[in-house]
Formats: structure tokens, sequence, C-alpha cells
């Protein structure tokens, strides 16, 4: 408790010293970098951005990155399925409206194929656009920089050859629970998948004596990948399971995917929200922190949300697991990773370099965290900053529970799932559209998923060598 109160004054003695030398000078520290910021003044930028937190945390800190450059910044902000519909046809079309946009593996890997995602490492190894040492690469995780990272191989090559894209942000998927609930209704937490469908039944059922009723889960579940990607996907690689096999043919109707598919079906059909085929994450994250649900199974960094008494009626009434277990203890999480590429399109590359490095820079990011929610960094200096670490350590049922759910993902249990293939998001079309024909009944989960395989299948026969 000792070590926990001096991380806490700490933490606030460089939050408030942080912001003091912000206040002084926001500029300072990037001047310290061996880059002409001004080679390119007078240029305009546009930038495409997602709907999400940490667009949130990277608004209010243009105006600096205008001052140090000269340069000035518009951006487009769209909810996400419009956002990638709009991106796509910017560039497919070639227009080079946007010079920098939002992106992720998934995506970068039919942008790479196509044309239309520049690879990032000829500005990196240009002395004249980057200060290596200043900008400290080594500095992000890993998992999400290797990511963004792939040579071309269809079903392979991830974290090799061509670097598409810089993470801002990393989100895993955990457990979040009503502990204040959890200890009303006699519950404990599910330690594996079945347990998981008989406490999050019983939470459904409790929950209908609460006014306003509280249901048992939330979860997505339009009728797209993103579905599949997030709490979904957690529990089928937990199960061993894979989208597609080395030879590019669908993986998804083994006997093990058929099994916990099934549990997840049920659980949606005894636990999950009214509407569920309607269920976007904006959805499931913002009616869980209004109290409506007991838990979800989604994005970790959820938590900037639930624990801000501003924007939650939940805060300080969370809990935080690791996901469920497979029947041989196997504990695994898909990852997705925000990050910011540059359109090969673009007229001015060289002016949206300088934006990239500005944007993903240490104390960019430190300040889209610290003072703008952007949470999960993918820079290890600001998950590890003292005063990055008072604001986070009280999240969940005893102090240091989220960041340890954090730090046990980017260590042991958290990575990409998807085999990379440009395809990828039609591939979970495929199988979003499998989930929704079980949930509803139209056909048993076993011959859905027999369905779905045969049209990835041929779907996929393009790739094959």
């Amino acid at each position: 408790m000792k070590k926990y109160f001096m991380v806490i004054v700490i933490g606030i003695i460089l939050l408030v010293s942080s912001l003091a030398l912000s206040q002084e000078d926001p500029l300072a520290y990037y001047r310290q970098a061996k880059i002409n910021w001004r080679a390119f003044e007078g240029t305009q930028l546009t930038i495409g951005l997602n709907k999400h937190p940490f667009t949130e945390s990277l608004r209010p800190l243009i105006p600096h990155f205008e001052e140090l450059t000269g340069i000035k910044v518009a951006y487009v902000i769209l909810p996400e399925e419009e956002f990638f519909e709009k991106l796509l046809i910017d560039l497919s079309s070639g227009g080079g409206i946007f010079d920098v946009y939002m992106t992720s593996p998934m995506f970068e890997w039919r942008y790479q194929y196509a044309g239309w995602i520049e690879d990032l490492n000829q500005f990196w190894n240009n002395p004249e656009l980057t200060d290596q040492e200043w900008y400290n690469r080594d500095d992000f995780y890993e998992k999400p920089l290797r990511a963004n990272m792939w040579d071309g191989t269809i079903g392979g090559g991830l974290g090799q050859g061509r670097w598409n894209a810089i993470p801002v942000m990393a989100e895993f998927f955990c457990q979040v629970y009503r502990e204040d609930l959890r200890e009303k209704w006699g519950l404990t937490v599910p330690t594996n998948y079945p347990d998981l469908l008989t406490t999050l039944t019983k939470a459904a059922e409790m929950g209908k004596q609460e006014t306003p009723q509280v249901y048992g889960v939330a979860n997505r579940g339009i009728k797209s990948w993103s579905t599949v990607h997030s709490g979904y996907f957690t529990a089928f690689s937990t199960y061993g399971q894979k989208d597609i096999y080395p030879d590019l043919t669908a993986a998804i109707n083994t006997p093990e995917a058929k099994e916990i598919t099934q549990i997840w079906v049920d659980i949606l059909q005894k636990a999950g929200p009214p509407g569920w085929p309607n269920y976007t994450w904006y959805d499931a994250k913002q009616n869980y922190a209004a109290g409506r649900f007991y838990e979800i199974t989604d994005c970790d960094f959820f938590a900037a949300t639930y624990e801000n008494p501003a924007q939650s009626v939940v805060a300080g009434k969370n809990g935080y697991a690791l996901p469920a277990a497979a029947p041989d203890g196997n504990i695994t999480s898909n990852m997705w990773t925000w990050a910011l590429g540059m359109s090969s399109f673009s007229k001015y590359k060289e002016a949206a370099w300088l934006f990239l490095l500005w944007a993903t820079a240490p104390q960019t990011m430190l300040d889209g965290t610290l003072i703008h929610d952007n949470f999960n960094p993918t820079r290890k200096s600001v998950w590890e900053n003292p005063a990055v670490i008072e604001k986070t350590m009280k999240w969940g049922t005893e102090p240091g529970q989220y960041r340890k759910i954090v730090d046990d993902m980017y260590g042991m249990y958290g990575d990409i799932r998807w085999t990379p293939n440009p395809d990828v998001t039609t591939v979970g079309d495929i199988w979003a559209e499998a989930l929704h024909e079980a949930y509803e009944g139209k056909k048993p989960v076993s011959q859905a998923l027999d369905d779905a395989a045969v049209k990835i299948n041929e779907f996929m026969k393009k790739w094959k060598k």
C-alpha cells in the first residue's frame, strides 16, 4: 500500500509538471529533434479519421502540429462502417483526398496488395526527414508494431517486409463485469466458457428484477467481420481454432469450432441484448456504461469510459478478468490495433510523414493518453509513465487489476489471430452471416458453419497458387 501511495504522489507531481511545461512551450520537446519541421510550411493535409476515442485524443493536439510546422490540417471524422466505405472509394478511385488515414492490419493487407498504402520504410530511412534516435521506434510494443508490417505473402509474412502504418492504440478482449452486482447476486467470475454461459444466464434472470432491467451480456452483433473479430474470435482462438488453414481453405467448421460457436450463440440467445443483430461496438460500450448490462467481453480499453464518472454510471463498480479458458486451460485474445498510414495517392507525402512522426512521437502519445484518454497506448514509455500508472491503477476490484490484464495481453495472451490475406474482411463477413443464421434459428450452428466454409473456400480460390 505504501508503494502504491508513492506511485500516486509521483504521478501527480509528474502530471502537474508535464502540464506546466506544456503550457510554457508545448513545442519545445519536438524542437529537440534533428528535423526541419518547417520544410513544408504552407502545405495542407487532409486526415481521414474513424469516430473513436483515439480521434478525440488527437484532435485537441493538432493545433500544436500546425504551429510547429506551418502545415494546415483538415480532417474528416466518420462512424466506423461509413469511414471504411468512404476511404475505400477514395483509395480505389485514386482520388487522393486523404493524405493520412486511420487503418489497421486487416485493411492494410488489402491496401498493400492494391498499391494504395505507402511503405513507410523509405521515409524512416531518410535522415533528412527522420531523427531515429529522437523518435525511438524501439519504444513501441512489439506486437502492434509488427502487426502493421507485411511482406505480401498470402497466409503468412506478418511482421516482415513493408511497414504500412504506425500503431496509435491497441485493444485486446477481456471480461468486464459489474462487481457490485456480482456480490449482490452471489455470482463467480467464470474461468471457462460453459461457466460463462451459466453465469450470464443467471445474471440475465436476476437482472429482470432490477429497475431498469439489467441484461446479461453486451456483445457486437452487426453482420460484419467486426462482430467476429472481438469476443467471439477470442473464444474461437482460445479453443485452438483458426479462420483458414495454410492451404487457404476454411477452418471455421471443425468439431471444436462448432462446440465453442454453439456456446457463444447460446450465450447471445439466453443473455444477450435485445436486437443483438443490430448492435455495434458503440452500442455495446455505451449501454454497458449506462448500467444496462452485467458483463461485456469486448475491448479492454473501454475501461477508460467505464471508469470515467462523467461518461459512466458504473465507474468504480467494475471488475476485469482475462477471457475464459478452453478445456485444456488455454487462453488467448485477438488483437486490434488502430494505426496511421499514408495514402499512395497523396501529393504531399513528405509533409504527411512529418504528421505521422509528430502524431506518434512519445510526447504526443503521452499527452493523448494522460490528458485525452487514448488507451491502450502502444508505446512502453507511455504505459509505464508514473502519471499513467496512477490514473489506471485504481481500475478494477483491487489496485492494478486492469493494468495486469493489459500487461498480460501484451506479454502472453494477445495477438492478431486472422490469417493475412487481402480479402480477410470478406471472410469475416461470410462468417458473421453464419452467426446470424444460427442466432436467428435459421440453421443449426453446424450447418451454418459448414455452409459458410463452402462460401469461403469458393471465394479464396483466387489466392491459391
